[in-house]
């Protein structure tokens, strides 16, 4: 508990670093991809090896799109989100702010 706390603690104080805190959004919102197609195959009973089966890839590669989605192509995140009964919707959005 002690260690929960500590981490708690540290990932706070970084989160005030503007930086740090862009970067963190960026990674969180890739890996909720991942996350989210995982937790979608397991509600729906679906083992990797049986996702893998639907999209025409290895179950290996089914755990790297889980783990890892930024390193994987948009047409296999999509035949993914389609093979539990997803889809996969992205879009563009302008800044409102200048760069």
């Amino acid at each position: 508990m002690i260690m929960r706390k500590s981490w708690d603690a540290y990932l706070e104080r970084q989160l005030r670093k503007p930086k740090v805190k862009k970067a963190f959004e960026e990674e969180k919102r890739v890996l909720t991809i991942g996350i989210t197609l995982a937790r979608e195959r397991k509600r729906k009973g679906l083992t990797q090896q049986e996702v893998a089966r639907k999209i025409g890839t290895s179950a290996p590669q089914v755990s790297r799109t889980e783990r890892k989605p930024e390193h994987v192509n948009m047409k296999t995140l999509m035949r993914y989100a389609d093979a539990v009964g997803m889809t996969l919707d992205m879009k563009l959005v302008a800044r409102q702010d200048p760069q």
